[in-house]
C-alpha cells in the first residue's frame, strides 16, 4: 500500500474545524506542497496554546514536499532494519507486533459502538490517522462516555509507547512537534472528560 494512497482515502470523513482532525490530517502522508506552511502554521498555533516552545513555522518543515515524504516514510511506513514508529495500535496491543490484530479488533469495536461502520480506505482501521480523526468524531457528536472508554482502554494505552519511539527515531522537527502536541492533546481531553 502507498503512503500516497492512503492519504487521499480515509475511513472517516475528514474536517479541518477541530483540533483532533487537524492532527488526524498532519499525521498523513504529506501530498501537497502547497498546505506544508500553512499545517505548520497551525501546529506551531496549537503548540502555543498548549504552551509548548516551538521553532516557527519555516523552521518545521525541513525542505522541500519530498524531504517531508521521505521522513515520513523512514518513521512511519519502511525503513532499513524496521519501522521506528508504526502508527498502529495492533502494533503495541497484544504483545505480539502484528498487524490485524487485538488493537484492530479493539478499534472497530469502538468504531461499532459509535454507529460507524468503517469502509474503504487503504489504511487499516487501527492507523493513528483514523483514531485521532475518529476522537474528533466523538467530541463532534458528544459522546464523552465513549470518548472517554475509548481513551482509557484504547488509545492512550498504545499512544505514549508510539510517542516514546517516534522522538527516539531523532524525527525532523515537524513530526517531533506533532508527536508532543498530540500526546497533550489527548492528555488534556482525557483529563476532561473522565
Amino acid at each position: 500500500m502507498s503512503p500516497t494512497a492512503a492519504a487521499e482515502h480515509r475511513i472517516f470523513p475528514m474536517r479541518q474545524d477541530h483540533p483532533f482532525h487537524f492532527l488526524s490530517a498532519a499525521f498523513s502522508y504529506p501530498g501537497q506542497e502547497d498546505r506544508l506552511l500553512p499545517t505548520a502554521t497551525a501546529l506551531t498555533a496549537l503548540a502555543a496554546d498548549l504552551e509548548l516552545q516551538a521553532p516557527s513555522a519555516e523552521e518545521l518543515i525541513p525542505g522541500p514536499l519530498p524531504e517531508l515524504q521521505a521522513e515520513y516514510v523512514r518513521l512511519f511506513d519502511n525503513a532499513p532494519g524496521g519501522v521506528p514508529a508504526p502508527p498502529w495500535s495492533s502494533v503495541y496491543l497484544g504483545g505480539s507486533s502484528v498487524l490485524m490484530q487485538q488493537g484492530h479488533d479493539q478499534a472497530l469495536a469502538f468504531y461499532r459502538q459509535a454507529g460507524i461502520e468503517p469502509t474503504g480506505g487503504n489504511e487499516y482501521a487501527d492507523h493513528l490517522i483514523h483514531e485521532l480523526a475518529f476522537v474528533g468524531i466523538l467530541l463532534d457528536r458528544d459522546r464523552l462516555s465513549l470518548l472517554a472508554r475509548f481513551l482509557d482502554r484504547h488509545l492512550l494505552r498504545w499512544y505514549p509507547p508510539f510517542h516514546r519511539r517516534l522522538q527516539e527515531a531523532d524525527p525532523c522537527p515537524f513530526y517531533s512537534l506533532l508527536g508532543r502536541v498530540t500526546d497533550l492533546c489527548l492528555h488534556h481531553i482525557a483529563k476532561e472528560v473522565t
